[in-house]
């Protein structure tokens, strides 16, 4: 018992120093919270992969019971659309009056990999009770038993699904919204572009609204600015390892690919210069005081043409990176959220600027101290000053235009 008592201790002590050195931006909100919540998670991601599955299943519903007993107390019931599963919040009190609500389908994060409604029970809930909407939480399938396109299939399959029920809920057909963060960002706006421009969907409601909370959009190109800036930060959440493994996971769990992605090798030094990447992911787009430090303009003139023309067909495909779609006339009205420290920081700029230049209405809401997972629950343990602010920005909106 004493040895494994001293060598308890010294991984603990050991972990202390390593979070205790690790670098992290000198102007980030509540750094050393940070860290150690960073460090943990990612401890908690690996010990997922290696415990016997009974065990992982087991521990993971203590904790999501445990978030679900911590959200607010809104009424909700599970269910499917479209054969998919389906968490519904409906926060109508009894005797009120019936009238036309909003509704928004939210998708959630976790890199295509992990996370559920479970987990985001706390924020769905919140999101219900303060913009008086119908939520609509997604249990999409997921990598890699599930590689694309099983998650943008099974968010189209539910909202579709959702969108023919709409009664149900005494939902307003013209005020529907679709939501996510990180790779639920990816996914709402891979069904935006879906429902907006596939013939079998036009007799649908139109969507109201597309909330992207800083959304992974591309997988092309990974010397963007903030992927230069943020990208070696082990501790904001979200490295460029980390971000490249999640896409190549996702594209065909192939996780080698992590390194040639990180490096840009894994495209062509033709393509690079291609005219298609030039209008879709040019770094013009990003505004100047967003390369005043630590961006140099990337070389074009290499790559790994074998690796591109393997995988080039899932990399330019939209419905996998919705910044690859060359004409994006007709989209709903965008809000999207960056964070100053995340690599997906520029992803979520340059569709931003895109969507403005082809007509479409876009809120830009950007946090100058802010990091990627910043947007939860008001007393999550990621709870911030910009965090707290995105949200409340993000209630009003709501409230206003939705």
């Amino acid at each position: 018992m004493g040895a494994i008592r001293t060598t308890l201790l010294v991984c603990l002590l050991g972990s202390a120093i390593y979070v205790y050195l690790e670098p992290i931006p000198d102007a980030i909100e509540i750094p050393w919270k940070l860290k150690f919540l960073t460090h943990v998670a990612r401890i908690n991601m690996r010990l997922t992969s290696i415990i016997p599955e009974g065990l992982s299943a087991w521990v993971g519903s203590v904790i999501l019971e445990t978030g679900k007993s911590t959200g607010p107390n809104v009424f909700y019931e599970d269910t499917t659309y479209g054969g998919v599963p389906v968490r519904v919040f409906n926060n109508k009190q009894d005797g009120e009056k019936a009238a036309k609500r909003p509704a928004i389908l939210y998708y959630h994060g976790g890199g295509w990999t992990f996370g559920s409604i479970d987990m985001y029970h706390p924020l769905t809930a919140e999101i219900a009770k303060e913009t008086g909407s119908v939520v609509i939480s997604v249990e999409y399938r997921l990598a890699p038993e599930h590689i694309f396109p099983a998650a943008i299939d099974d968010c189209t399959a539910a909202t579709v699904g959702f969108l023919q029920h709409l009664e149900d809920f005494n939902v307003d057909p013209t005020r529907v919204a679709i939501m996510g963060d990180s790779a639920g960002g990816n996914l709402a706006a891979a069904v935006a572009q879906r429902l907006t421009f596939m013939p079998q969907y036009k007799d649908l409601p139109k969507l109201r609204m597309q909330v992207l909370i800083y959304p992974c959009l591309q997988a092309f190109d990974f010397q963007t600015p903030s992927y230069q800036q943020n990208g070696d930060y082990f501790t904001v959440m979200l490295d460029k390892i980390m971000m490249a493994d999640f896409w190549a996971v996702y594209l065909n769990n192939r996780p080698s690919l992590k390194i040639p992605m990180s490096a840009n090798r894994h495209t062509s030094a033709k393509m690079k210069g291609s005219s298609l990447v030039k209008k879709c992911l040019s770094h013009d787009l990003i505004p100047d005081e967003f390369k005043q430090t630590g961006y140099d303009t990337p070389w074009t003139d290499f790559g790994d043409k074998g690796i591109y023309d393997e995988i080039k067909g899932v990399l330019l495909n939209p419905d996998f990176a919705p910044l690859m779609r060359e004409d994006l006339k007709g989209l709903p009205e965008a809000y999207i959220l960056t964070a100053e420290y995340d690599v997906l920081r520029d992803d979520g700029i340059i569709y931003a600027k895109r969507l403005e230049k082809a007509g479409v209405p876009v809120t830009w809401k950007h946090y100058k101290k802010g990091f990627h997972g910043m947007f939860c629950q008001k007393d999550g343990p990621f709870a911030s000053p910009s965090g707290g602010c995105a949200t409340a920005d993000f209630y009003e909106f709501t409230k206003k235009y939705l």
